[in-house]
């Protein structure tokens, strides 16, 4: 197995390396987590604003994702989004259904 050689000789006073510090990579992954959970909190509890936050957060962090971390398919932006989507719709169901309701009730009365 090959190992990595250290670049430079400590020993040696003009071949020895500097520090560098490393970068400061944040790629927020922490909204990749608050999106998820909160996605899954509202399709457990049917909370909307639970929901709206799962939207936003998912947004932010398809905002803030570096392109090499999420790879060149960007496949898990477009999941994490569509499935706060589809939480915040299933917390609106009951609501979409009734006016769903009312407005072909109102058609089917004035077709008569």
């Amino acid at each position: 197995m090959a190992r990595k050689e250290f670049p430079g000789d400590p020993r040696r006073t003009d071949a020895i390396v500097a520090y560098a510090p490393p970068e400061n990579n944040s790629d927020g992954g922490i909204y990749y987590l608050v999106a998820f959970a909160s996605s899954m909190g509202t399709l457990f509890l049917k909370s909307k604003p639970m929901g709206w936050l799962a939207l936003i957060s998912s947004l932010l962090s398809t905002f803030t994702d570096r392109q090499s971390a999420s790879g060149a398919s960007g496949s898990s932006r477009v999941s994490t989004i569509t499935l706060a989507f589809t939480a915040l719709m299933m917390a609106y169901m009951s609501e979409l259904l009734v006016l769903f309701q009312r407005t072909r009730g109102e058609a089917a009365a004035g077709a008569q």
